[in-house]
């Protein structure tokens, strides 16, 4: 059996293209170190392997969020911008909070109380990544605002839905 490299090359080729087309989140045609490494997140648990990071779910050294991807189904990020995800400069509130988040997936999800169990399991990582979070209540969390107020944000939409997504919506306004 012989194989034409011709195409071959060009299969390669499209194959490479709608992975980056599907990892690429901030859309620019190349994928960043962060794109890349959920990328083969994707691609390890699609096949049943592990990396140790990926096992521990813990935070990592010196108090970093954890880069473990947290469970099976990748979540909806409602309202959130994919390049100011991937650009770790982008410190705002939100931002801090979405790239925790786009690590647990929301399967667990389907009423206010496992809202609030995934929540305060998170903590720890929200916590390292520099959100001050003083409560959770279902499926809001209470912050201080980069103002030193304490905020309200209600971070789950449709928690009792069966289709849950991140978001980030301040309950004060």
């Amino acid at each position: 059996m012989s194989i034409n490299p011709l195409q071959s090359t060009s299969t390669l080729n499209d194959l490479a293209s709608a992975l980056v087309s599907r990892f690429d989140l901030n859309k620019d045609g190349q994928l960043t170190t962060e794109e890349f490494t959920q990328f083969l997140s994707t691609m390890l648990g699609s096949t049943g392997l592990s990396t140790p990071a990926a096992t521990t779910g813990t935070t990592g050294s010196a108090g970093a969020p954890s880069t473990a991807f947290h469970g099976t189904v990748r979540p909806v990020m409602a309202g959130f911008d994919a390049g100011k995800l991937a650009d770790a400069t982008h410190a705002t509130m939100k931002y801090k909070f979405g790239r925790v988040a786009q690590r647990y997936s929301l399967e667990s999800v389907n009423d206010k109380a496992s809202a609030g169990a995934l929540l305060t399991s998170m903590k720890p990582d929200l916590d390292a990544a520099g959100l001050d979070v003083l409560a959770v209540d279902g499926d809001s969390i209470k912050v201080k605002d980069d103002a030193g107020q304490e905020a309200w944000i209600d971070v789950i939409r449709g928690s009792k839905s069966g289709a849950p997504a991140w978001q980030w919506l301040d309950t004060r306004f």
